[in-house]
């Protein structure tokens, strides 16, 4: 007989819509999951998005990635994705919000931060934070906002507003990262070294003003293959090397539009793209409108 709880559920943005009850606030990019008492019952949970716990009261003990992990209060748990939850066990008095977050709602609210989350987070894979004693209070005002703005979804601009909340939030985040001391590494040589070269090629894609390059131009300039660097991106952050370079791009494509008076022609010919038409075609195939659209909304 085939045993449920061995059965691995896969769970991305997407699905988080049709979950019955468990998420209390969706709009596309980000989700809110206000109690996982539930959760046991679908574990192990392989998490294809990135997420923050924040844990307001008890405890809670769990596995990600089979490394045991423990979140008390005024703690928080940030995630990449791509990681298997299993074996959960909570005091009778947990209580967290779990945000679920795109990595275009990520890259579109830190900016230019958003290399220093993903450096970090991707490096560690996860990250238990104690909130310091003057910290407590800030991110308790931010709870308290998220839950007012979920319990009333129907104002204008709520969604809006929402994101504002969270990206206030992530920038703190940002600031109590950027805190932290480095953890001991137990990875050998070559793991060290190869992380290290996944570091300097998001670095690569940040610092070059036209990101949307071939895998080629980047492994040159770190002196391995095309093949080597998609493996090691892989390895590392569950992505392709194309797949950073499509969302920086994004982020690029996103930025021009919705913040510099730039024509559509000026963006396509800064970013690099050889024609209007196939700057077009790019903006549809990843946005799924037109590049007119996408500024329009």
């Amino acid at each position: 007989m085939e045993n449920n709880h061995l059965v691995l559920k896969e769970l991305n943005m997407e699905d988080l819509n049709t979950t019955n009850g468990l998420v209390k606030y969706y709009d596309g990019d980000v989700a809110i999951v206000d109690d996982i008492h539930d959760l046991k019952d679908v574990a192990p949970l392989y998490a294809k998005m990135n997420f923050i716990i924040i844990c307001t009261n008890g405890r809670i003990q769990f596995e990600i990635n089979d490394t045991q992990l423990h979140l008390r209060k005024e703690e928080i748990l940030l995630s990449a994705p791509y990681v298997v939850l299993d074996n959960y066990m909570f005091s009778p008095d947990f209580e967290c919000k779990i945000l679920c977050l795109s990595d275009d709602i990520i890259h579109a609210m830190l900016g230019d931060l958003v290399n220093k989350w993903n450096i970090h987070i991707y490096s560690r894979h996860t990250n238990v934070i104690s909130l310091p004693k003057e910290d407590c209070e800030q991110f308790n005002y931010y709870y308290g906002l998220i839950r007012f703005k979920m319990q009333h979804q129907e104002r204008p601009n709520n969604s809006l507003t929402m994101q504002a909340v969270i990206q206030a939030m992530l920038f703190d985040v940002i600031g109590l990262l950027s805190k932290e001391p480095e953890a001991e590494s137990e990875e050998n040589g070559k793991d060290a070294h190869g992380r290290m070269l996944f570091e300097h090629f998001l670095q690569l894609i940040t610092s070059n003003e036209i990101k949307r390059r071939p895998v080629d131009y980047y492994s040159e300039q770190l002196h391995v293959t095309s093949k080597y660097l998609t493996t090691l991106c892989t390895k590392y952050s569950g992505k392709s090397a194309s797949a950073w370079i499509h969302q920086y791009t994004k982020e690029d494509i996103r930025h021009y539009l919705l913040h510099t008076s730039l024509s559509i022609k000026e963006i396509a010919y800064k970013m690099g793209f050889p024609s209007l038409s196939f700057f077009g075609s790019y903006v549809r195939h990843y946005f799924g409108m037109s590049p007119s659209k996408l500024r329009a909304k």
